[in-house]
């Protein structure tokens, strides 16, 4: 009994060592956590204190804005869909309203096929790629192609022995030796040849095959398909190893920098237009932020007995990349009149039967207060000199570092949305005189400074009156 009682006691011992030793480990864990969660509120506390700064910041702005101006952030602008331009010059009176569409004359489009049959072996464009004239597109092979060539180089080949047989001939003829019969075969013979020879040598060049360096150790399986215009490849109607034939349509190119406007005017608007007037026009069915210009070419000698239209040709000023053949258009033929002031119909509002639009008056970033990471940055040197443990030192240092790479690239990924939000805008709102509104524009009349150079809200003007009226506006949202 004595005997357990001594072998008991290495045992307890043991067992209170630990526990004091778990109770230690324990207390620096707390400690190290208890560090950590109050590192990550004093940031969040600092991130929340530059939030609440910054809009301090805006506030201040918006406090020393007039009653008829209103300050938005780059963030709310973009997810509004505000968008800003200048204004153009149209005429808006005195002018025929015409549809029609965007064409290509019949020289500006092209369609390709093979002059010998084949298999398509290589393609070497897809839709929408442009090509310049000449630039090989396809490649066709067959025997034929081969035999063409090996025809060509026997008929040259004959061309100079039948040329020389005939010059011999006309010799023996002079000198009283031979017939005039012989005479006559050998040239009809030459000829013949030669005439076949040059038939081979066309074909090898439509085929885009040089016969002039031509020999028996160069004769190709096939031939290049060239572009024979520049242009937009608007249609590919095969795929490599289709069997085409010569009257098959292989590709289908567009010279979409060439398009033109063919316009339907009525009858009775016919004797009102002359080449030379100008015209403003947009897409039917996808209304751009500014007009189209272009100008009368000619008049078309046709007229549709069932519509009683005649087709006016009109040239457009500057092609966009958006227009293409095919596209229906509204156009208005200025006929007379003063050019006016025009904005998108989106870019005015109307309030108490007033009619506004919106001005940039300025913009600018909000100052950034640095003033919470400095503090940050003190707190994190005071801890560290602090510290008396060398492992407890090593472990929080750590834990920051793990901390400010969360941090780097939290603050990556936001920066863009930071930046917009630190951004901000300043519009005035101005009253106008409306007028006419055609194709989307109307036209207007202001007393605004710069007119012409100042940057106008084109679309969704409403979210600004809408901003005002809710209090976003400077001494709109007050009470005076």
């Amino acid at each position: 009994m004595n005997t357990i009682k001594i072998k008991a006691k290495p045992i307890i011992f043991s067992l209170l060592f630990g526990m004091a030793l778990y109770g230690c480990s324990s207390d620096i864990n707390s400690k190290e956590q208890q560090d950590t969660t109050e590192e990550h509120a004093g940031h969040d506390h600092e991130a929340a204190k530059a939030e609440e700064g910054h809009n301090e910041a805006l506030h201040a702005i918006k406090e020393k804005l007039d009653e008829n101006e209103v300050l938005i952030t780059g963030k709310q602008m973009k997810g509004a869909g505000i968008q800003l331009g200048e204004i153009t010059e149209q005429q808006l009176s005195n002018v025929v309203k015409s549809f029609g569409e965007l064409v290509l004359a019949p020289s500006d489009e092209a369609s390709v096929s093979a002059l010998i049959g084949g298999i398509i072996s290589d393609i070497r464009v897809m839709e929408g790629d442009y090509v310049r004239k000449g630039q090989a597109i396809a490649r066709i092979v067959h025997p034929d192609i081969v035999n063409l060539q090996q025809e060509f180089l026997d008929a040259r080949s004959q061309n100079e022995y039948l040329k020389a047989e005939y010059l011999r001939q006309k010799k023996l003829l002079e000198d009283s030796v031979n017939a005039q019969k012989t005479v006559q075969s050998a040239r009809a013979a030459y000829q013949s040849n030669r005439g076949k020879m040059q038939s081979l040598k066309k074909k090898l060049q439509l085929i885009h095959i040089d016969p002039e360096n031509l020999t028996p150790e160069n004769i190709r399986d096939g031939y290049a398909l060239k572009a024979p215009i520049s242009g937009y490849i608007a249609q590919v109607k095969i795929n490599t190893g289709s069997h085409v034939t010569p009257q098959q349509s292989l590709f289908h190119i567009t010279a979409n920098e060439k398009t033109h406007i063919d316009l339907k005017v009525y009858e009775k608007d016919i004797n009102k237009i002359t080449p030379g007037q100008k015209i403003t026009f947009n897409l039917a069915n996808n209304t751009m932020k500014r007009p189209m210009e272009g100008e009368i070419i000619k008049m078309g000698r046709r007229f549709d007995t069932e519509q009683r239209t005649a087709i006016v040709h009109a040239d457009i000023k500057e092609i966009n990349e958006n227009m293409l053949p095919g596209m229906s258009v509204i156009a208005y033929i200025q006929t007379g009149g003063k050019n006016q002031h025009t904005l998108p119909e989106a870019a005015f509002v109307s309030d108490g039967g007033k009619d506004y639009v919106f001005v940039l008056k300025r913009e600018g970033n909000v100052e950034e207060n640095h003033a919470g990471e400095e503090t940050h940055a003190h707190q994190e040197e005071a801890h560290d000199a602090n510290s008396g443990e060398e492992h407890n030192h090593s472990a929080e240092k750590a834990e920051k570092e793990h901390i400010h790479q969360h941090e780097a690239a939290h603050d990556a990924h936001s920066n863009e949305a930071h930046a917009e939000g630190n951004h901000f805008y300043v519009f005035e709102k101005v009253q106008v005189n409306k007028g006419i509104t055609q194709a989307g524009f109307s036209g207007f009349s202001a007393d605004i400074v710069h007119m012409t150079t100042a940057k106008f809200v084109v679309s969704n003007a409403q979210a600004l009156l809408s901003e005002m009226k809710k209090g976003g506006s400077g001494h709109s949202g007050h009470a005076h």
